[in-house]
């Protein structure tokens, strides 16, 4: 029998469309992409792995620390096109933040930070080019396993970060690169 790679997996999984953290199923997967709607090779949907799955299937199963994707995007970056969606599939106690086209992580002002929620680490609450927030995970408690779906209406390239201060400062960051379509418009997902 031969074992499934996470890529495999997540091939199946996006191809089938399933949001298999709704159903108390974890995926253990790090990359999907929708298929190209306009001929011009790049997909208009990718799905990025924010965080460390703990399942059987899962390869990377050690307890921090260390660890080897616990404070990590999988893949770093990802390509889409103009009016598509990157989907997140969230593991643990993380925060996404996408900032704007050009946004680097040392331009992210880490003093600026939400009021302190002992025990639990303090947030990066830097607004300046910041586009998207993602749920609060202290808010979550004790579940914190999600996806949350961000729509790029424009070519540019994002920064998304983890906006939990020690994560951040470990490297928890990546980015989505937004290409045209190759008519050069915004299609809007259907």
């Amino acid at each position: 029998m031969s074992k499934t790679t996470r890529r495999e997996m997540l091939k199946k999984v996006g191809a089938a469309g399933t949001v298999a953290a709704g159903l108390g199923l974890v995926p253990v997967v790090s990359k999907s992409a929708s298929l190209d709607n306009d001929g011009n090779g790049t997909p208009r949907s990718a799905t990025v792995s924010f965080g460390a799955w703990k399942t059987p299937l899962d390869r990377f199963t050690t307890a921090p620390p260390p660890s080897a994707n616990h404070h990590e995007l999988i893949p770093t970056t990802v390509e889409i096109q103009a009016g598509g969606t990157v989907n997140y599939i969230i593991s643990g106690l993380h925060n996404i933040a996408v900032y704007d086209d050009g946004t680097q992580p040392g331009d992210i002002d880490i003093h600026l930070l939400t009021p302190p929620a002992p025990p639990l680490p303090r947030q990066i609450d830097d607004p300046n080019g910041r586009i998207y927030r993602g749920l609060d995970p202290r808010a979550l408690l004790p579940t914190l396993d999600r996806v949350e779906v961000v729509y790029f209406e424009h070519p540019g390239t994002y920064l998304v970060i983890c906006s939990v201060l020690p994560h951040f400062l470990e490297g928890m960051f990546g980015f989505v690169s937004v290409l045209p379509n190759s008519n050069g418009t915004v299609k809007a997902l259907r």
